[in-house]
């Protein structure tokens, strides 16, 4: 077959032309030289990849000529260093493969010994594929908005400066900050103004950046720096009090001028954290702190003050996942008539928390509250109890707490309307029981929500009462259907006169009011007593029963005979319970 194929090329070209011809036309640069560097022959791919004229090429003589002639300056490599190492490579029976850089070409070099006389390199231009991957891997561990390295790299770089750290015993701080109300941009002005914000944050923080410091961007508007420079805590305390003062001046957003604040917390290695999550944690906890203090201030890790507000966030940040994670549960509390005949519950609040078992909501609705979770708290506990209470074959009424801030919502009677007729639950068997607080604040538009709720036929109570400073006024403006006396005053019947006499004054203004009146935390058969004697209405508190989960008091809700106190789980005393 060769012998057929070089009788046919005779013709027109030698064996040699054509391979000669076919190598030319190769995608890939080949060039042959001898070893000690003389060229014998370079294809055209190999002249174009190196921009070695056709012309001239005749007139360089050596590997030498090419990489030293100024065509070829830009190698990053020293040209001789390699060839020599190309050399000694081969002398040593190894195949030679690398990488070079030339200008702006990264070049892959495949080279081989040929009877060992001549050396046959083969290269190729990888520019294109290098710089992808390499782009790849930077955007692996940078931030491609800021191009600050992300939360991946800044791990590995302060883990890798603790363990440095051990050794030479160097100091140096973490610094966590955010923008102050950033959320507030985004809902104002769109999050392309937020963008903007964050990559001027960026620009002006690598501007301050010392040559031992590193920032990044963990997400979000969260920033962390690593101040490693000399005299510490000295030198992170003036970086942050320069990035405040840097970010005074105002960020042009399409022609508007927005002026934005930080609150920074400061963690010190090793006596604020000896591992990077502890380190990371406390000058969080550090900028919890700036925050609440007011924000737009910095503050250095405090070990008692800021441990406690770091559990507090901790607890805020498992919060928001109780809903998803079924961990909230509402227990129920009995309400009665003083003479002890059950008309309905309280729904209280209970979380049970995967590693801190059952919380009380005084612990953690301030929480929901701060966050603005208790909007989608509120809505769940809504739903559950009217849910609950349409299932009973008793028609007990249910009273559910609102906070104000469930109503500075515009959707809360929206809300209870569509809970109302999802459940099938009679309004007149819902209490919503609001503190002077939804009061204070907006009194003209808590008064239109009060009449909106009051318009489905909800009830509605005040809640805590003698606990502000103007509910008179707030009882002669809007017409609740019960006040409910707090359990301070109960607490202190019988013992103190002034609580004696606040309780009969109260019970005496619903009276003539003709609203009736709930005393909470009644404990003692003697409290029970004194309200009976000064005419209250209607008790809550441990002596009717405590509150618990709605199967214990299966009893009430679906009964049709009398309760006595010993059924009850948590009662004292013999007075009736319940009586149909």
């Amino acid at each position: 077959m060769t012998a057929n194929l070089g009788d046919n090329l005779s013709d027109k070209m030698t064996m040699l032309e054509a391979l000669e011809l076919a190598m030319d036309n190769m995608p890939v640069a080949v060039a042959v030289f001898t070893f000690e560097g003389q060229f014998v022959y370079a294809n055209r791919c190999f002249r174009l990849l190196h921009d070695i004229d056709d012309n001239s090429f005749s007139g360089l003589e050596t590997f030498a000529d090419i990489i030293e002639s100024e065509r070829v300056q830009d190698w990053k490599q020293d040209p001789k260093t390699f060839f020599d190492h190309m050399q000694s490579e081969l002398k040593a029976g190894r195949t030679v493969q690398a990488q070079i850089e030339i200008g702006e070409k990264i070049v892959a070099v495949h080279d081989i010994l040929l009877g060992g006389r001549y050396i046959l390199t083969t290269q190729q231009d990888v520019t294109a594929r290098v710089q992808a991957e390499r782009r790849v891997s930077y955007l692996a561990h940078h931030d491609p908005l800021t191009d600050l390295p992300n939360r991946t790299h800044f791990s590995a770089r302060l883990e890798n400066l603790i363990e440095e750290s051990k050794v030479t015993r160097r100091h140096f701080g973490v610094m966590c900050f955010d923008i102050d109300r950033f959320k507030d941009i985004n809902d104002i002005f769109g999050h392309g103004a937020g963008d903007i914000v964050l990559t001027e944050l960026a620009l002006r923080l690598k501007r301050l950046l010392g040559p031992q410091d590193a920032a990044a961007r963990l997400g979000g508007d969260e920033f962390t720096v690593i101040s490693a420079g000399e005299s510490q805590p000295e030198t992170i305390t003036r970086l942050a009090e320069n990035l405040m003062q840097a970010m005074e001046e105002e960020i042009d957003v399409d022609g508007r001028s927005l002026s934005v604040g930080l609150s920074i917390g400061i963690a010190m290695f090793p006596q604020d954290g000896k591992d990077a999550a502890t380190l990371l944690a406390n000058a969080d906890a550090a900028l919890y702190r700036a925050k609440s203090e007011g924000r737009g201030r910095f503050c250095a890790f405090n070990a008692g003050t800021d441990r406690r507000m770091h559990d507090r966030r901790v607890l805020q940040q498992d919060l928001r996942h109780a809903i998803s994670r079924h961990e909230l549960a509402l227990h129920y509390q009995p309400q009665a008539s003083v003479s002890g005949e059950i008309f309905g519950f309280e729904a209280l609040l209970r979380w049970h928390h995967p590693i801190r078992g059952l919380i009380a909501p005084d612990q953690f609705v301030p929480l929901a509250e701060e966050s603005g979770l208790i909007i989608d708290i509120g809505r769940w506990v809504l739903r559950e109890a009217c849910r609950e209470a349409a299932s009973w074959p008793n028609r007990l009424r249910i009273a559910i707490n609102v906070s104000p801030i469930q109503f500075r919502h515009e959707n809360l009677v929206h809300d209870v309307h569509t809970v109302l007729l999802q459940t099938g639950l009679s309004p007149d068997r819902l209490e919503l029981e609001v503190t002077e607080g939804v009061l204070v604040q907006d009194f003209a538009r808590a008064l239109q929500i009060l009449r909106g709720l009051k318009s489905l036929g909800v009830q509605i109570a005040m809640d805590d009462f003698g606990t502000g400073y103007s509910s008179l006024s707030y009882l002669q403006a809007f017409p609740f259907d019960t006040i409910k006396i707090d359990r301070s005053f109960t607490a202190k019947l019988n013992a103190d006169p002034s609580a004696n006499e606040i309780v009969r004054a109260v019970i005496g203004l619903g009276r003539g009011l003709n609203i009736p009146i709930v005393a909470e935390g009644v404990e003692t058969e003697e409290q029970r007593a004194f309200l009976q004697d000064a005419q209250c209405q209607n008790i809550q508190g441990y002596l009717i029963g405590r509150a618990e989960p709605i199967a214990e008091y299966s009893q009430l809700t679906g009964a049709a005979h009398v309760v006595s106190a010993d059924q009850l789980p948590g009662s004292a005393g013999t007075i009736t319970r319940f009586n149909r």
